[in-house]
């Protein structure tokens, strides 16, 4: 998933990173350019003449850092506010596709996950947030579509990136609903759907002074137990199937195939 590291130091710092590491940085190049390496190259001549490069330019490159740091707070502040001032689904269709998916990020953030957010693509580009807590990773899309209902090959690929990332589970967020096939789809999988509704009770729940704050909560599925395989003992692995009459539906596979072909359902 590649898709979600950052372009840039400066993305990590702006988007990713507290405000304060940025305020930190800049404080620490400044000392070290205005005073240290000044100090370091006393009496070398070659040495000396950078060194007054360095002071002439150390304000400059401390400023950029502080401004990483205003810019970094600026979209924190944002997001707290994109959850509190959230009062119905007219409000949470309204958001564009990148405020949409600051408020989720915010909203899990508030129940304790460490979040990870992607940093490039377009508003229908693959995993948009990963979720980490209690050593479980759970993939996020989201979909702010207004109009349409999220259908199953969203939910299908979404599945699919979860078994070849080994995540232990994903979620599909919309501030709309999601056709019933693909609710069918979703049922006895690590997959939950999130619809508009939903969203706005999970969001309402952590808002400030919330009066639900303390209890809701989205109902992760529980981590499957990986039964044996039938014909040599390993511990089998979750699968896809790619082809067939059964082409899409999971499975559980031997991890030693194709040396070994034992299958079992997923019931």
């Amino acid at each position: 998933m590649s898709r979600r590291k950052p372009s840039s130091p400066a993305d990590y710092l702006v988007f990713r990173a507290p405000w304060q590491v940025s305020v930190g940085l800049g404080v620490a190049v400044f000392i070290a350019m205005r005073w240290l390496y000044p100090a370091v190259v006393k009496g070398n001549r070659i040495g000396e003449g950078l060194a007054q490069v360095s002071v002439k330019v150390a304000p400059l490159i401390a400023g950029f850092f502080f401004f990483l740091a205003v810019l970094s707070a600026a979209i924190a502040w944002r997001r707290r506010m994109l959850v509190d001032s959230q009062n119905d689904l007219k409000s949470l269709r309204a958001l564009s596709w990148k405020e949409f998916e600051w408020m989720v990020s915010e909203a899990f953030r508030r129940q304790g996950y460490a979040v990870e957010e992607s940093l490039g693509g377009g508003p229908d580009g693959g995993v948009d947030v990963v979720l980490r807590k209690n050593g479980r990773t759970t993939l996020v899309q989201c979909k702010q579509w207004k109009v349409f209902s999220v259908g199953v090959p969203v939910v299908r690929e979404i599945f699919g990136v979860m078994t070849a990332e080994k995540a232990d589970a994903a979620i599909v967020i919309t501030s709309g609903k999601f056709t019933r096939d693909a609710e069918v789809f979703a049922e006895g999988k690590p997959v939950e759907l999130i619809d508009g509704p939903r969203l706005l009770e999970l969001v309402k729940g952590v808002q400030q002074g919330g009066a639900n704050q303390a209890t809701v909560s989205t109902s992760l599925p529980p981590a499957r137990v990986a039964p044996v395989c039938p014909k040599c003992g390993a511990e089998m692995v979750l699968r896809t199937a790619k082809r067939g009459a059964h082409a899409g539906e999971s499975f559980w596979g031997c991890p030693n195939y194709p040396k070994c072909t034992g299958t079992r359902p997923m019931s």
